[in-house]
């Protein structure tokens, strides 16, 4: 095995300078002359495997070097022995300080049952104590302790797959009562926080429980079996009655009756609206020979009046005395009357006759109107004496059932009471169960410090001093070499 001359040997640079020179005889010659070296400056194969076997040194001369630098190495040993020893014996041993916390949980209702849940999911938790109950510890200590400027560090994990949180510290022994203080601080928070979440629960669930057991009292309790027996034989007994009322006729008759009556009234109010109707019809007949009538009298009238006029032209043209001039004057007096009543009977003729048709017009269509009413109430009413019978039969069909339930009810009254009263137990023990399956969150150990120091024990600091001395010394060696190889290359480089 050879290794490159770099620390010890014979110069490397002795074929280098061959080769110089030889260049530089090249450059020497004139130009355009070739220069050929002749056998003798030509290297041999003998002077070139020397050249290589300079350029390698064998495993012995290593140790001779390793040999000769020996002071240097022994010098390292002993300076990183002494160093391991001072860090061995002076360092102060740091332990491991622990305090482990099991999540409780609660039970969540659900389809198949009733599942355990935890209080807060691990995640949850070692966010609260990383972000907000180790400072909060750390800074209730620096307020009880002003005189320790110490810094605490402590941290938190969960293990894998675990419903279980870690806390977790290092320092010496003399730090030992501080953290054990601030870790059981932590806990101390945690445990307060999660009980209240447990006591919200725990209370709940007692309520329950006392709900249940006072049920449980009156299910068992003899008064309550016999009210309830009581109460179905009193509903019995309605129902039979009842019965009996729907199965005896004269119950049906006076509905009947009832209904009866009503519809003859209904029958009559529609014949009096008919006889109306014919009373309106008769007065508008009326009104026809009313309107000949009247017109006769308009007639006579225009004529008394044309006949008048008359003898007014005559008596005016033989006014010559004073009875002709009282003539006159009756003459005038009898055509303004005349036009009085010919304006009147003009005015009852052409308006009033008019207004009375027009009233009794809406007379009759709300005389009809009312008539239509009146005929659907008398259906109706017809619907409800056929229905009578029909829905007696219907009553009866749907009470003789009733009836047989309650007898049932009263036979398994004894049976159903046993039965209530142990569901009733059964949730009681259920409700039970619940409570002692409850899990609060507990310290599983409280915060204790190791019984061994944690780290590289003395031993192996020693021996780690031991095997990094060697490694230094060896490499401190061939660095001494090497200065030395290259001190002397330069002197031989540079002889003045």
């Amino acid at each position: 095995m050879s290794l490159p001359q770099d620390h010890v040997g014979k110069p490397k640079h002795d074929s280098t300078d061959a080769g110089q020179h030889m260049e530089n005889a090249l450059m020497n010659e004139p130009a355009g002359k070739i220069h050929t070296l002749s056998p003798a400056s030509q290297p041999t194969i003998t002077e070139q495997q020397q050249w290589y076997e300079e350029d390698s040194i064998n495993l012995v001369d290593l140790w001779l070097e390793l040999v000769k630098r020996r002071v240097i190495i022994f010098t390292s040993i002993v300076l990183a022995l002494i160093a391991g020893l001072l860090l061995a014996f002076l360092l102060p041993q740091k332990y491991n300080y622990t305090s482990t916390i099991e999540i409780g949980s609660t039970l969540t209702q659900t389809a198949s049952g009733t599942t355990p849940q935890l209080i807060d999911p691990p995640e949850t938790v070692l966010a609260k104590i990383q972000e907000s109950y180790i400072p909060l510890a750390q800074q209730q200590f620096r307020k009880t302790h002003p005189d320790n400027n110490a810094f605490y560090n402590i941290d938190a994990r969960i293990p894998k797959g675990s419903q279980l949180v870690v806390l977790e510290a290092k320092g010496t022994a003399a730090d030992s009562a501080s953290y054990l203080q601030q870790l059981q601080t932590v806990t101390k928070y945690l445990l307060h926080d999660h009980q209240r979440v447990m006591n919200v629960y725990q209370a709940r669930l007692n309520n329950r429980l006392a709900l249940a057991k006072i049920k449980l009292d009156e299910i068992t309790d003899p008064s309550t079996l016999a009210t309830l027996q009581k109460q179905l034989e009193s509903q019995l007994n309605s129902a039979r009655i009842k019965l009996d009322e729907l199965r005896d006729p004269r119950v049906l008759a006076v509905p009947r009756q009832q209904l009866e009556n009503k519809l003859a009234r209904e029958e009559k109010q529609l014949t009096d609206l008919k006889d109306q109707t014919k009373l309106i019809k008769a007065r508008y007949q009326r009104l026809d020979e009313i309107d000949i009538l009247l017109k006769q009298q308009i007639s006579d009238l225009e004529s008394q009046i044309d006949s008048s006029l008359a003898q007014r032209k005559q008596a005016i043209g033989n006014m010559q005395s004073e009875s002709a001039a009282m003539a006159m004057l009756l003459i005038d007096n009898g055509i303004q009357q005349n036009r009085t009543r010919l304006a009147a009977l003009q005015e009852r003729l052409f308006i009033d006759q008019q207004n009375l048709r027009l009233e009794l017009e809406e007379k009759i269509a709300a005389n009809l109107r009312s008539q239509s009413v009146q005929s659907k109430l008398i259906d109706k009413t017809n619907s409800e004496l056929s229905r009578l019978k029909i829905g007696n039969q219907r009553a009866l069909q749907r009470h003789q059932p009733e009836i047989g339930k309650l007898e049932e009810k009263l036979a398994k009254l004894s049976a159903d009471s046993r039965r209530s009263v142990e569901r009733q137990q059964q949730t009681i023990i259920q409700i039970e169960a619940q409570l002692n399956n409850l899990k609060a969150t507990r310290t599983i150990a409280p915060p204790m410090q190791s019984l061994q120091p944690t780290g590289p024990g003395k031993n192996l600091i020693i021996i780690l001093s031991l095997v990094l001395g060697l490694m230094f010394g060896i490499f401190a060696a061939f660095f001494a070499s090497f200065l030395s190889k290259a001190k002397q290359h330069k002197v031989a480089a540079d002889p003045n």
